[in-house]
């Protein structure tokens, strides 16, 4: 009997039944798309660790962190001084660094830049640039093809240039993978939830999960570089916001000045806007420094008890006498398009302005559930035309008489056809 050569001469030689024998063999020999589920019983015998970073706070491992920030604020920069820190396992602007290998993945900045840059870093730290050469890989990228995920007739899907992403990460041993940035190796739906979601998924495929991550580095709107401290530093779909376990904003610091205009203070404020791993209460700031030829790191004073609370009655004063000499409804909403925030921001003696970040914002917040447990400030009521109540935000009489203000009377008072009630 002749070997047969495909299914046609099986079905020919054999008869049908030999053939679907065949494939239910090659079904069940399929390779497994997911791993197997975990083994609770082994994990029992285990004791738990906590979450490992490589920066703590800052970066953790396994997972990939997001710098973002305007274009020409300085991220580069900073993130080549991470770089080298990490490659030398030395603290970053005090914060202690895990040793890793990394390549960096340069699409912005030939090797003439870089090579500027780092002369003056391992100057900085007091090495030499050929120490790195263990623990640090660079690609000089800008004007190759960077493309690592695009879309096709077939769906978006991961191009060539990832495959030998692969293969470079496997060749330098590298568990750190920085890459400059987004844009240059993104070309997926910005828009969409999906998309980012998948581009750093296959990122994270390329680390170690116990000890490795991505740093992926990106430009912001344009809607939040013309409002510098906001508390949403990236570009496109939140999903680039919910695919990073990480999220750090670098914008300049600024200062009010005349007419509430905000001017720039020569100073960056690095900002941890997100960590799912713990606390993102974490900022640093930085000012170039000529000698150095780099971003030295600025310790940020802190506050004196006697300061602190100075500083906070006056804030709570002036919420309070902006509330009680308010001409318009405020609504109690903290979210949504028009807020108490929104509201009293627009008002003349009002402490802080409409480009305050997420730290102002909350500070305002605290001070209102303060005022509230003082008895300074309650919950009103209108009733609008189609029946609908909003919940207003109001000076008691108290307050209206620490503030010397004559005020509303209350109760069943209509103006603009709609009916109030205190």
């Amino acid at each position: 009997m002749n070997k047969p050569t495909d299914f046609n001469d099986l079905h020919r030689l054999a008869g049908l039944d030999a053939v679907l024998s065949q494939v239910e063999a090659a079904d069940n020999n399929s390779v497994k798309l997911w791993p197997e589920a975990v083994n609770l019983r082994e994990l029992a015998k285990k004791e738990p660790t906590a979450p490992r970073f490589i920066m703590p706070g800052w970066l953790p491992c396994g997972y990939a962190t997001m710098f973002s920030g305007h274009g020409g604020a300085g991220k580069s920069s900073i993130s080549l001084v991470l770089i080298v820190c990490i490659a030398l396992g030395r603290s970053f602007h005090g914060n202690p660094v895990e040793q890793r290998k990394v390549l960096f993945l340069s699409c912005e900045d030939r090797i003439q830049v870089l090579h500027w840059r780092l002369s003056h870093i391992c100057r900085f730290f007091g090495v030499s640039i050929d120490i790195l050469s263990e623990n640090l890989s660079i690609l000089d990228l800008v004007g190759h093809d960077n493309i690592i995920y695009q879309p096709s007739r077939k769906g978006p899907t991961l191009t060539p240039i990832y495959h030998e992403l692969s293969g470079r990460m496997k060749e330098y041993g590298a568990q750190v993978l920085v890459v400059d940035g987004i844009s240059d190796t993104y070309d997926g739906n910005e828009n969409s939830r999906a998309e980012p979601k998948a581009f750093v998924n296959a990122l994270l495929a390329l680390v170690p999960a116990e000890e490795g991550a991505v740093l992926l580095l990106g430009h912001v709107a344009k809607s939040s570089a013309n409002n510098a401290q906001t508390n949403e530093g990236y570009s496109g779909s939140t999903a680039w916001h919910n695919a990073v376990r990480a999220r750090w904003y670098l914008y300049p610091e600024t200062k009010s000045g005349y007419d509430k205009r905000q001017d720039p203070t020569g100073k960056l404020i690095l900002e941890l806007q997100k960590s799912n791993l713990g606390k993102a209460d974490k900022s640093m700031c930085f000012e170039w420094d000529d000698a150095a030829h780099m971003f030295a790191h600025v310790q940020i004073e802190e506050e004196s008890h006697f300061d602190k609370n100075y500083r906070e009655t006056k804030e709570r004063n002036e919420i309070l006498s902006t509330i009680v000499n308010c001409t318009v409804d405020i609504p109690a909403a903290s979210s949504g398009q028009r807020t108490a925030f929104h509201v009293l921001v627009a008002q003349p003696k009002f402490p802080f302005t409409a480009t305050a970040g997420n730290a102002e914002r909350k500070c305002f917040w605290r001070h209102i559930e303060t005022l509230r447990a003082m008895g300074m400030v309650t919950d009103g009521f209108i009733t609008r035309e189609d029946r609908h109540k909003v919940r207003l935000l109001v000076a008691t009489d108290k307050a209206k008489s620490v503030c010397g203000h004559a005020g509303y009377a209350a109760g069943g008072v209509y103006r603009g056809g709609l009916s109030r009630t205190f």
